[in-house]
């Protein structure tokens, strides 16, 4: 009889214990998902700000070119055109590029630690488009501090291939529980190479 009455608690015990861990498994699944979501949204909306605002600034350029272009057609010095329309320019530009920072804070805040190389790495390319546009529509022939806009275009470009891949092996991973999930990124790292 006593045999017996240790078995059922040791079965209660037991069977607490494994609900509570159901509980808590489950609990952690609903929480990944509910991040994965934000992520995705976060991520969407970042490479959304910042191909709205390469647009915008490659335009502007453009815009600029075809003032350029004009000027020399009519035998004026296309670095002696309008400093307000440079000041405009630059308006513009900050205000194109505002919101991609605002987003970068937002994928920042989310994470995880794969993505934030990515995001801040996107960040400084971003900030070297801006001095390049910076450099290429200066009103007066100055020296190059940084890259040339075309080079700048070519790395922020890179850049953004970069972050558009590192967010995609982030959203395709499905939530896994904690314990698992190590198991099953040592296995994806030994069959990857």
């Amino acid at each position: 009889m006593i045999i017996a009455a240790l078995v059922a608690l040791a079965g209660t015990f037991g069977g607490l214990i494994i609900g509570r861990r159901q509980v808590h498994d489950q609990a952690h699944i609903e929480h990944e998902q509910w991040l994965r979501e934000r992520r995705q949204t976060a991520y969407g909306n970042y490479l959304a700000a910042w191909d709205k605002a390469f647009g915008e600034l490659t335009t502007e350029v453009a815009r600029l070119e075809e003032i350029w272009n004009a000027m020399e057609e009519h035998g004026q010095d296309p670095h002696s055109y309008d400093i307000e329309e440079w000041i405009a320019a630059h308006e513009k530009a900050e205000a194109a590029i505002s919101p991609v920072r605002e987003s970068q804070e937002q994928v920042l805040l989310l994470g995880p630690e794969a993505i934030d190389g990515a995001a801040i790495g996107m960040g400084e390319r971003l900030e070297d488009l801006r001095q390049a546009f910076v450099g290429h529509t200066a009103p007066i022939a100055t020296p190059a501090v940084g890259p040339s806009w075309g080079e700048a275009v070519a790395a922020m470009k890179e850049a953004r291939a970069a972050m558009f891949e590192a967010m995609r092996m982030e959203v395709r991973e499905a939530p896994v529980i904690a314990s698992k999930r190590r198991l099953f990124r040592g296995r994806r790292r030994a069959l990857s190479g």
